[in-house]
């Protein structure tokens, strides 16, 4: 069995990556990267949030022994089975 211990939990709201949309784009004269940062922004707006009050409860999970259950292990068996069968087809 798996001790976890020490386990700080967040907040339950989501994160935003439109707090970013104020950093700087310059890093220095000469050097313009606004157009990686917009791309690399634009990537991560098209993330979904993370979703803190889901990642709270899982910690809560393992922390008290609960989140390993049979059910789990078989989804999670049954869904590599199927990548490992999509993969050599």
């Amino acid at each position: 069995m798996l001790e976890v211990t020490n386990i700080t939990i967040p907040s339950a709201a989501p994160i935003s990556v439109d707090a970013c949309s104020n950093v700087r784009t310059r890093i220095s004269d000469g050097d313009d990267h606004s157009d990686e940062h917009t791309r690399h922004l634009s990537y991560l707006r098209s993330l979904p949030d993370v979703r803190a009050d889901r990642i709270a409860k899982i910690k809560r999970m393992i922390a008290d022994g609960t989140f390993d259950t049979e059910e789990r292990l078989s989804a999670a068996i049954d869904r590599m089975v199927d990548e490992l069968r999509q993969q050599s087809a």
